[in-house]
Parts: C-alpha cells; structure tokens; sequence
C-alpha cells in the first residue's frame, strides 16, 4: 500500500512525503517507510486521487487548502530508488 498526502485534524495538511507498507516479510513484521522522491513533489494536498499504472504512480487533483487544483503528477518507480 502506498500513501500521499492528507489531512489532519483541525484542518492542517500533512506533509508531502511518499510512504509504502512493506509487508514483504509477513503481517507481522509490516512497517511504513519513507520513499525518496526525486525532483519535484504535488505538494502537501488532500482530496486527491492516486492510482498505480505500472509503473507510473499517477497522482491528480486534490486541495492545497486555498482551493482546488487541477493538476496532474507521476512518478515513475522504476526510476525513484525505493
């Protein structure tokens, strides 16, 4: 599973950080890690959408908390060093 951005209690942003669930070794030993992301981020948003295309992780829309935005993002896994 992988996680971007959010939202937060009384209205705050997350930060823009990129996490993945290695569950590689079992249930039991599954823990969330931080993934480098190269180059430029979407920004810390909420309300948006992202889907895994392989291997383009494709991230669109969202709100940065002064309205909507309408842009588009991918980050090719094959490239960024998990």
């Amino acid at each position: 599973m992988v996680v971007f951005g959010g939202a937060k209690g009384g209205g705050g942003l997350v930060c823009d950080d990129l996490y993945m669930l290695d569950a590689r070794h079992g249930e039991d030993l599954a823990h969330w890690m931080t993934i480098p992301v190269l180059g430029n981020t979407p920004g810390r948003r909420y309300g948006h959408s992202m889907v895994y295309i392989k291997p383009h992780l494709v991230i669109f829309g969202g709100n940065q908390g002064s309205g909507p935005e309408n842009d588009l993002w991918t980050l090719n896994t094959e490239v960024t060093p998990f």
